[in-house]
């Protein structure tokens, strides 16, 4: 997949999944929140992937 359709892909499910968790967590949240919440999970999803592709390597070091 190119690169630009999986930043396209992972901001959608972002976006769908902040504004799940906050209401199913959260009562009122502000759209403000939601938008923060949704920043975080993107960050999120290229830290685990960096983490995945750096421990590919094999090893403990």
């Amino acid at each position: 997949m190119k690169k630009t359709r999986i930043i396209v892909i992972r901001l959608i499910l972002s976006g769908i999944f902040a504004v799940i968790i906050s209401r199913l967590f959260f009562n009122h949240m502000s759209v403000i929140k939601v938008i923060g919440l949704g920043v975080a999970l993107f960050g999120f999803a290229y830290l685990f992937e960096f983490v995945r592709n750096r421990d590919k390597g094999g090893g403990a070091s």
